[in-house]
């Protein structure tokens, strides 16, 4: 099956029909005034200057980037806006990737995306790495789902997400005569309340301690419905399952859920209990909770 082909030169007329000779092309990103690049070719090398000034012919070539939204203003003979046109956008095909080959008949070699979702099972091979996206403690998604991991910046160490809030995965541990692994080691501060998992048992090295219990400023916290708000911290840290207390706080609330850009400090909170409380100074102690079924152990 064939295609038609595209416009090998772009070429404008004016509004009298004629040809836009010596017209300008601003090129900005779709949506805004923020001028972007184009190219001279398809090799994406050599770049357009911005205007792009037209030849005898109302002629230039304008080569764009793929998936890439751009806005033209089509300006003519005394500066006179003869049109505007938002969101151009090339679709991707085989030519947006490193080398040959056509999609849908091998893999392409390389791809960027901003954004990648993938349904069943997702299968890595070969004999490099997998990097996972980084950031501190604040950066983490405002609104995480159960399933997430990350390396977070602030700990040094990976993390996910799980009904209980985000946590570490395994533990740090050094490398001692070649490939062996001769220590597994653990904080020795518990900062957020925590729940061992119904009939899993936990072991720690060492003195561990809990942390400062958590505590607003005076008037720091209110609740409105099942979002708790944290307007300003005075010690500690709140976690999912931190149970929180306060002036009209009904007994028994706890944390559910992050909100928003939360990180255990200022920001908002889902409590499990639907309830109005006007500012006041919130509360909540470091609590590890160990099922009858389970075992903890510090050695």
């Amino acid at each position: 099956m064939a295609s038609l082909t595209p416009s090998p030169k772009q070429q404008f007329f004016g509004a009298d029909g004629f040809f836009l000779a010596g017209g300008l092309v601003y090129t900005y990103a779709g949506g805004t005034t923020t001028p972007i690049e184009t190219y001279v070719n398809q090799e994406a090398i050599t770049l357009n200057s911005n205007p792009i000034v037209l030849d005898s012919r109302g002629q230039a070539d304008i080569w764009l980037q793929p998936g890439i939204a751009y806005k033209f203003v089509v300006v003519g003979e005394g500066d006179v806006v003869q049109f505007t046109t938002d969101n151009i956008i090339v679709p991707i095909d085989n030519l947006s990737f490193g080398s040959p080959p056509p999609m849908g008949d091998v893999q392409p070699n390389t791809g960027a995306f901003t954004t990648i979702s993938a349904t069943g099972d997702v299968t890595f091979t070969g004999f490099g790495y997998t990097q996972l996206q980084s950031g501190a403690s604040e950066d983490r998604p405002g609104d995480p789902v159960e399933g997430m991991l990350r390396y977070n910046t602030s700990t040094s160490s990976f993390e996910g997400y799980t009904p209980t809030g985000w946590g570490s995965l395994g533990s740090g541990s050094s490398t001692g005569g070649g490939s062996n692994q001769s220590f597994i080691t653990n904080d020795q501060i518990i900062t957020t309340s925590f729940t061992l998992p119904a009939g899993k048992n936990a072991m720690s090295t060492g003195v561990v301690t809990t942390g400062p219990a958590f505590s607003t400023t005076v008037d720091g916290g209110s609740i409105a419905g099942t979002t708790l708000t944290i307007a300003e911290v005075s010690q500690g840290v709140l976690g999912v399952g931190s149970v929180i207390s306060g002036s009209g706080v009904t007994a028994g609330t706890a944390i559910v859920k992050f909100l928003g850009a939360s990180t255990g400090l200022v920001g908002t909170y889902e409590v499990d209990i639907s309830q109005n409380v006007s500012a006041t100074t919130i509360t909540s102690p470091v609590v590890v909770t160990i099922p009858t079924d389970a075992r903890y152990v510090v050695i």
